[in-house]
């Protein structure tokens, strides 16, 4: 009969061990998949934010994050230490996160995992925030794993939404309009009058055809542009009739491909436009012109494109609007993993000061990257 030597009976101790770890292991990644540490319900939500002494207010703008597995995924470790880094460089008064926080994948048990995850960063930092939906974030629903389809394409915004409402921080209501996540932030002095308005709106999803399949992109609809107008009228009724306002969007206005096209870009920070398509609505709406018309934002802010990152003063198509200028800004794609990006990741941050009467010196972009040796960029090499 024979038996194990010494050596041999190491090795296989080693082997039982390693079978143990791994199992252990195995099923620790099980349960953070699988296990979900939801906020307890809403809790009471802000519906202002204070204006800081000196009249300014900086505003860090996060857009296309697109993490997808982050129990297993590096490339959203990096991107959610990057928002980190981007929160202590940037120090801001307000946290702006502008759509497709998530990506389109199979692992819909990880989708709610990557909103989390950037709920907790901004919660950890005590920073009030904002949140927009893009035409990802609500593409699965988060209960039944199902995609969403058609007839019910606002179900995983919904959820998000009730989740977000949990948070102390999250500055996020659902609004009374098409779509989820329509909502205004008022910037108030010491007296409680509101002097500026932050406005969120959801530009939704794809357009969905007759047969199911999606083409172009929706845009907000005729009842938002209608909300636009009744809440820019509030906003002024609760100010001194006269407030300004910046507004907040994941697809960008239908405007966006005449600005790109037909004027010089603006702002001093390093622009990038690395195609000459801007991905804009399917059909103008008209909400530039209810802008122009009501006279209040003169900023407007998307996503989207992975590959823009520019700012345009626009004065309206031929140049009808000079006497009112409105700023167009494509954000800078602040995640490692968002698709077909050749930019180098970052993140803006828009300076407003808001006792200012000229929009060139109410606004200020600045864009902010990384260190070097932060990540590896497939185009860059190590950051």
């Amino acid at each position: 009969m024979s038996t194990l030597s010494k050596k041999g009976k190491i090795a296989v101790s080693v082997v039982v061990c390693a079978v143990v770890i791994a199992v252990i292991v195995g099923l620790s990644v099980f349960a953070w998949l699988y296990t979900f540490d939801y906020p307890d319900g809403p809790v009471e939500k802000a519906t202002s934010i204070e204006l800081p002494e000196d009249g300014k207010i900086r505003i860090l703008q996060l857009t296309d994050l697109h993490l997808t597995a982050p129990a297993w995924n590096g490339r959203d470790s990096q991107t959610l230490e990057w928002v980190k880094e981007a929160i202590r460089m940037s120090d801001p008064d307000v946290i702006a996160v502008t759509g497709d926080a998530v990506g389109s994948n199979y692992f819909y048990r990880q989708r709610d995992k990557g909103i989390v995850a950037i709920a907790e960063i901004c919660e950890e930092a005590g920073i009030p925030w904002m949140f927009t939906y893009g035409n990802h974030d609500g593409e699965w629903s988060w209960q039944t794993g199902a995609m969403v389809g058609p007839e019910n394409v606002e179900q995983g915004k919904e959820e998000i939404l009730e989740v977000l409402q949990g948070y102390k921080y999250s500055l996020m209501t659902r609004g009374d309009t098409d779509g989820v996540g329509n909502y205004v932030i008022d910037v108030v002095d010491k007296d409680g009058k509101t002097v500026f308005g932050l406005i969120n709106m959801d530009s939704h999803d794809k357009i969905f055809r007759e047969n199911g399949e999606k083409s172009g992109y929706a845009g907000v609809t005729a009842d938002q542009v209608a909300w636009y107008e009744r809440e820019i009228k509030a906003l002024n009724a609760r100010g001194d009739g006269d407030v300004k306002s910046a507004l907040f969007m994941h697809v960008p206005l239908y405007e966006y491909q005449d600005a790109l096209d037909n004027y010089p870009l603006w702002g001093d920070f390093h622009s990038y436009t690395l195609q000459d398509k801007c991905y804009v609505p399917e059909t103008n709406i008209g909400l530039y012109d209810k802008i122009a018309e009501l006279r209040s934002t003169q900023f407007v802010t998307a996503g989207h494109d992975h590959d823009h990152n520019f700012a345009v003063m626009y004065e309206g198509p031929d140049g009808i609007n000079a006497d009112f200028p409105v700023i167009l800004h494509y954000a800078r794609c602040s995640g490692v993993n968002a698709w077909e990006r050749r930019v180098p990741i970052g993140a803006s941050v828009i300076d407003i000061d808001v006792l200012s009467d000229d929009v060139e010196s109410m606004y200020k972009i600045s864009v902010i990257e990384p260190p070097r040796d932060f990540y590896y960029d497939e185009y860059e090499g190590w950051r």
